[in-house]
Protein backbone atom coordinates (compact mmCIF):
# COMPACT_ATOMS: atom_id res chain seq x y z
CA UNK A 1 0.00 0.00 0.00
CA UNK A 2 1.46 3.32 -1.04
CA UNK A 3 0.84 6.22 1.30
CA UNK A 4 0.32 9.70 -0.10
CA UNK A 5 -0.24 12.80 2.00
CA UNK A 6 -4.02 12.52 1.85
CA UNK A 7 -4.07 8.88 2.94
CA UNK A 8 -1.68 9.58 5.79
CA UNK A 9 -3.76 12.51 6.98
CA UNK A 10 -6.80 10.23 7.09
CA UNK A 11 -4.91 7.57 9.05
CA UNK A 12 -3.59 10.18 11.48
CA UNK A 13 -7.10 11.36 12.33
CA UNK A 14 -7.94 7.97 13.80
CA UNK A 15 -6.19 9.04 17.02
CA UNK A 16 -8.78 10.55 19.39
CA UNK A 17 -8.59 14.36 19.66
CA UNK A 18 -6.18 15.43 22.38
CA UNK A 19 -4.00 12.33 22.06
CA UNK A 20 -0.64 11.85 20.37
CA UNK A 21 0.91 8.62 19.14
CA UNK A 22 4.20 8.59 21.03
CA UNK A 23 5.17 4.95 21.64
CA UNK A 24 8.43 4.03 23.33
CA UNK A 25 11.09 2.05 21.47
CA UNK A 26 10.13 -1.12 23.34
CA UNK A 27 6.43 -0.61 22.60
CA UNK A 28 7.20 -0.23 18.89
CA UNK A 29 9.09 -3.51 18.90
CA UNK A 30 6.90 -5.62 21.17
CA UNK A 31 3.40 -4.29 20.52
CA UNK A 32 3.68 -3.48 16.81
CA UNK A 33 6.67 -4.91 14.94
CA UNK A 34 6.69 -8.33 16.63
CA UNK A 35 2.96 -8.72 15.96
CA UNK A 36 3.43 -7.61 12.35
CA UNK A 37 6.24 -10.13 11.78
CA UNK A 38 4.16 -12.92 13.36
CA UNK A 39 1.01 -11.99 11.45
CA UNK A 40 -0.91 -11.19 14.65
CA UNK A 41 -3.56 -8.46 15.02
CA UNK A 42 -2.12 -5.06 15.93
CA UNK A 43 -3.43 -3.15 18.96
CA UNK A 44 -4.29 -0.23 16.66
CA UNK A 45 -4.22 -0.08 12.87
CA UNK A 46 -2.35 3.19 13.01
CA UNK A 47 0.97 2.32 11.34
CA UNK A 48 0.46 1.87 7.58
CA UNK A 49 2.62 -0.27 5.32
CA UNK A 50 4.61 1.75 2.80
CA UNK A 51 7.53 1.26 0.41
CA UNK A 52 10.02 4.03 1.08
CA UNK A 53 12.81 2.65 -1.14
CA UNK A 54 12.97 2.63 -4.92
CA UNK A 55 14.14 4.64 -7.93
CA UNK A 56 10.95 6.52 -8.78
CA UNK A 57 8.90 8.91 -6.64
CA UNK A 58 10.40 7.67 -3.37
CA UNK A 59 11.73 11.01 -2.14
CA UNK A 60 10.33 11.49 1.38
CA UNK A 61 8.58 14.76 0.45
CA UNK A 62 6.66 12.85 -2.26
CA UNK A 63 5.40 10.27 0.24
CA UNK A 64 4.84 12.32 3.38
CA UNK A 65 3.61 15.82 4.12
CA UNK A 66 6.57 18.11 3.42
CA UNK A 67 5.39 21.00 5.60
CA UNK A 68 4.16 18.91 8.54
CA UNK A 69 5.99 18.93 11.87
CA UNK A 70 4.42 15.57 12.70
CA UNK A 71 6.39 12.33 12.99
CA UNK A 72 5.36 9.64 10.49
CA UNK A 73 5.44 5.92 11.32
CA UNK A 74 5.38 3.21 8.63
CA UNK A 75 6.06 -0.49 8.24
CA UNK A 76 8.37 -1.20 5.33
CA UNK A 77 10.15 -4.25 3.94
CA UNK A 78 13.91 -4.10 3.50
CA UNK A 79 15.25 -5.07 0.08
CA UNK A 80 18.72 -6.49 -0.42
CA UNK A 81 20.90 -5.46 -3.34
CA UNK A 82 21.17 -7.86 -6.25
CA UNK A 83 24.57 -9.02 -5.04
CA UNK A 84 25.58 -9.33 -1.42
CA UNK A 85 23.79 -8.83 1.87
CA UNK A 86 23.68 -5.03 1.91
CA UNK A 87 20.30 -3.29 1.98
CA UNK A 88 19.35 -1.13 -1.00
CA UNK A 89 18.44 2.27 0.48
CA UNK A 90 18.07 4.27 -2.73
CA UNK A 91 15.00 6.52 -2.53
CA UNK A 92 14.21 8.53 -5.66
CA UNK A 93 16.92 11.10 -6.41
CA UNK A 94 18.77 10.32 -3.18
CA UNK A 95 19.51 7.72 -0.57
CA UNK A 96 19.07 7.16 3.15
CA UNK A 97 22.59 7.31 4.65
CA UNK A 98 23.22 5.48 7.90
CA UNK A 99 24.62 7.50 10.81
CA UNK A 100 24.65 5.25 13.86
CA UNK A 101 23.06 2.18 15.44
CA UNK A 102 21.88 1.87 19.04
CA UNK A 103 20.77 -1.37 20.71
CA UNK A 104 17.32 -1.59 22.29
CA UNK A 105 17.47 -3.47 25.60
CA UNK A 106 14.68 -5.11 27.60
CA UNK A 107 15.37 -6.72 30.96
CA UNK A 108 19.13 -6.70 30.25
CA UNK A 109 18.64 -8.47 26.92
CA UNK A 110 19.00 -6.97 23.46
CA UNK A 111 15.74 -7.28 21.53
CA UNK A 112 16.37 -4.94 18.61
CA UNK A 113 18.19 -2.05 16.99
CA UNK A 114 17.42 1.62 16.40
CA UNK A 115 19.31 2.95 13.39
CA UNK A 116 19.56 6.63 12.49
CA UNK A 117 19.48 7.70 8.82
CA UNK A 118 19.64 11.05 7.03
CA UNK A 119 18.27 11.59 3.52
CA UNK A 120 20.91 12.81 1.06
CA UNK A 121 20.44 13.77 -2.59
CA UNK A 122 23.01 12.40 -5.02
CA UNK A 123 25.55 14.90 -6.32
CA UNK A 124 23.82 18.11 -5.25
CA UNK A 125 21.60 19.64 -2.61
CA UNK A 126 19.51 21.29 -5.29
CA UNK A 127 15.90 20.22 -5.09
CA UNK A 128 16.05 19.01 -1.49
CA UNK A 129 12.83 19.86 0.31
CA UNK A 130 13.72 19.84 3.97
CA UNK A 131 16.08 17.99 6.26
CA UNK A 132 14.64 14.50 6.57
CA UNK A 133 15.74 12.08 9.27
CA UNK A 134 14.65 8.53 10.00
CA UNK A 135 14.93 6.06 12.84
CA UNK A 136 14.60 2.44 11.74
CA UNK A 137 13.51 -0.15 14.32
CA UNK A 138 14.29 -3.84 13.79
CA UNK A 139 13.94 -7.01 15.87
CA UNK A 140 16.90 -9.33 16.52
CA UNK A 141 17.22 -12.85 17.88
CA UNK A 142 19.67 -14.23 20.44
CA UNK A 143 22.38 -14.38 17.77
CA UNK A 144 21.80 -10.69 16.89
CA UNK A 145 20.28 -11.58 13.52
CA UNK A 146 17.31 -9.62 12.25
CA UNK A 147 13.91 -11.27 12.67
CA UNK A 148 11.68 -10.98 9.60
CA UNK A 149 11.85 -8.59 6.65
CA UNK A 150 9.73 -5.83 8.17
CA UNK A 151 11.00 -2.82 10.08
CA UNK A 152 9.27 0.23 11.52
CA UNK A 153 10.48 3.61 10.27
CA UNK A 154 9.93 6.86 12.18
CA UNK A 155 10.39 9.76 9.76
CA UNK A 156 10.15 13.52 10.05
CA UNK A 157 11.26 16.71 8.35
CA UNK A 158 13.38 18.69 10.81
CA UNK A 159 13.03 21.86 8.71
CA UNK A 160 9.25 21.90 8.85
CA UNK A 161 7.74 24.70 10.93
CA UNK A 162 4.33 24.76 12.54
CA UNK A 163 2.94 28.28 12.15
CA UNK A 164 -0.06 27.47 14.35
CA UNK A 165 1.86 26.72 17.55
CA UNK A 166 1.36 30.20 19.00
CA UNK A 167 -2.35 30.19 18.19
CA UNK A 168 -3.19 26.93 19.98
CA UNK A 169 -4.58 27.10 23.54
CA UNK A 170 -2.35 25.69 26.29
CA UNK A 171 -4.17 22.36 26.45
CA UNK A 172 -2.50 19.44 28.17
CA UNK A 173 -0.97 16.85 25.83
CA UNK A 174 -1.97 13.27 26.58
CA UNK A 175 0.31 10.40 25.68
CA UNK A 176 -1.33 7.76 23.49
CA UNK A 177 0.30 4.34 23.36
CA UNK A 178 -0.47 0.67 22.93
CA UNK A 179 -1.63 0.33 26.54
CA UNK A 180 -4.49 2.77 25.98
CA UNK A 181 -6.85 0.24 24.42
CA UNK A 182 -9.93 2.03 25.72
CA UNK A 183 -9.62 5.83 25.45
CA UNK A 184 -12.00 7.67 27.78
CA UNK A 185 -15.54 8.18 26.56
CA UNK A 186 -16.43 11.76 25.62
CA UNK A 187 -18.32 13.65 28.30
CA UNK A 188 -21.03 16.24 27.86
CA UNK A 189 -20.06 19.60 26.42
CA UNK A 190 -20.74 21.37 29.74
CA UNK A 191 -18.49 19.07 31.77
CA UNK A 192 -15.81 19.20 29.06
CA UNK A 193 -15.69 22.99 29.30
CA UNK A 194 -15.48 22.85 33.09
CA UNK A 195 -12.63 20.32 32.92
CA UNK A 196 -10.77 22.41 30.35
CA UNK A 197 -11.13 25.56 32.44
CA UNK A 198 -9.87 23.76 35.53
CA UNK A 199 -6.85 22.51 33.57
CA UNK A 200 -5.99 26.03 32.50
CA UNK A 201 -6.25 27.46 36.05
Amino acid sequence: MEVDTYVYQYLATRIPPGYRFEPTDIELLQDYLLKKVNGEPLPYNIIPECEIYGNQDKEPWKIFIETSTETFYVFTKLKKKSKGKNIDRVAGCGTWKGQKTDPIMYEKMKIGNRKLFVYEVKGSNEGVKGHWIMHEFSLVDEEDKQIGDYVICRIRNKNAKDDTDEEEPPMKKMRFNSEDHNPPEPTSSASSVQTLLSDWS
